[in-house]
């Protein structure tokens, strides 16, 4: 009898264990079934994103395409540049050499940190480095729209450069048409909380006179206004700001303006915000004469 009670207690035990064992299998069998939903779901949000830029750049290249004057299909975009000389600590007087993968391309560029554009300095020949530069730059192509922007920085073994102040803008009692006004932001402005809309604090740098004498101080107030504010997000998609300059108002005269500039955060597997720094330099149009004195 002992040894009957023996044995089914032995093969109620072994039967539980086996119950423990199927169970624990069962259960890692649904936690990498649920490991592999969540990765699979993971690629499929990242292969969505991609595709909804891939057709926002296209629908883009579409319309850049139909109001210019450039004639053709749009086949994509150019192949950004790239730099002879690598991002670092340079020797003064170092020549950098850029370079597109697409044929025909030009490249434009700049140095005082404003995003490129087709309006910026074009690629024509090395560009020597004789201070701290931040140098960004895009190229173009026929029937392509513009690459993304390539930057790099250089450091040289040199005491930095000051700017050179503004001189003042002398008039004989109008400011024309056409003349050129300097500009500071006066304080930081970041795509990561910027909305379309918002101001743009500028100064201005220079004086405006009339026969010598202040008309309208250095330091005057203008407002910029943002037609583009848009926040960095995950998977290369850099932030981006963009203003515009409209006119300001001083002692009683309203000077109108044209101008902006656009800034544009590093694209990169984690892209950055767009980040307008005090100091930096702003060039405006006036766009109609004004008379300064009554």
């Amino acid at each position: 009898m002992k040894v009957f009670l023996s044995a089914i207690m032995l093969l109620g035990s072994a039967f539980a264990n086996g119950q423990d064992a199927g169970m624990m299998a069962a259960q890692q069998a649904l936690q990498a079934s649920q490991q592999a939903q969540a990765a699979a779901q993971q690629a499929i949000d990242q292969s969505t994103i991609l595709s909804q830029q891939a057709t926002i750049n296209m629908q883009q290249a579409m319309a850049n395409a139909s109001s210019s004057s450039c004639p053709g299909p749009v086949i994509g975009a150019a192949a950004s540049p790239t730099f002879s000389v690598k991002a670092g600590k340079i020797a003064a007087g170092t020549k950098v050499i850029l370079k597109s993968a697409s044929h025909y391309a030009a490249i434009y560029y700049s140095t005082d940190g404003w995003a490129p554009n087709e309006s910026s300095l074009r690629y024509t020949g090395p560009i020597t480095i004789n201070a701290e530069t931040h140098l960004q730059a895009i190229a173009t192509g026929p029937n392509m729209i513009h690459s993304s922007i390539a930057r790099v920085d250089y450091t040289v073994d040199a005491p930095a450069a000051q700017p050179l102040p503004a001189p003042p803008v002398n008039t004989d009692g109008v400011l024309r048409k056409g003349s050129v006004l300097r500009l500071v932001t006066g304080s930081e402005v970041t795509s990561k909380s910027a909305q379309v809309g918002d101001k743009v604090p500028l100064l201005l740098d220079q004086e405006i006179q009339v026969n010598s004498g202040v008309a309208i101080p250095k330091g005057t107030p203008v407002d910029g206004i943002l037609t583009v504010a848009d926040a960095a997000e995950k998977y290369y998609v850099p932030g981006d700001l963009v203003f515009e300059v409209h006119g300001f108002t001083a002692q009683g005269k309203t000077i109108p303006l044209s101008g902006g500039e656009t800034l544009e955060g590093a694209a990169a597997r984690r892209p950055k915000d767009a980040v307008i720094e005090p100091g930096m330099v702003v060039f405006v149009v006036v766009s109609a004469d004004v008379p300064l004195k009554d």
